[in-house]
């Protein structure tokens, strides 16, 4: 898990010091619940090139998920996902979706079909909030 982290910092602190002018910087909320807004689940993303976007997301230490998303139709994407759940079990899930711009500022409206494991065919329906800086 140290391993892939550490690559993960790696990935990015490369690509920020080449690509400052061309990548940005994104936050998203997913499955926000205005009820428990704390339940919902946080990620900060890095735009590589204009089309690709590597995330980060984490409850602790342990449980976290790293995903990439490639966006193929200017607004459509395909995510691919990988989580653990802090026991040394990872789950690999996919996404798709498109981002919608709601003209305020950078913020963007994104409902998605998501596969949280791509081993039980299970889809549901998500969407999430993405501010761009």
């Amino acid at each position: 898990m140290k391993k892939l982290i550490l690559l993960f910092v790696a990935i990015l602190v490369a690509n920020i010091s080449f690509a400052q002018k061309q990548g940005s910087f994104s936050f998203g909320l997913s499955d926000l619940d205005v009820r428990k807004p704390l339940s919902s689940e946080a990620n900060i993303g890095y735009f590589l090139t204009d089309d690709v976007m590597v995330s980060l997301s984490m409850d602790n230490w342990d449980n976290y998920a790293m995903s990439t998303r490639y966006y193929c139709c200017k607004d459509k994407f395909i995510q691919a996902t990988t989580a653990s759940n802090g026991s040394g079990e990872y789950t690999v899930g996919a996404a798709i979706g498109w981002t919608k711009s709601l003209g305020i500022w950078k913020l963007a409206f994104e409902p998605m079909f998501i596969l949280d494991d791509i081993r039980d065919l299970d889809p549901r329906i998500g969407w999430a909030l993405r501010f761009t800086l």
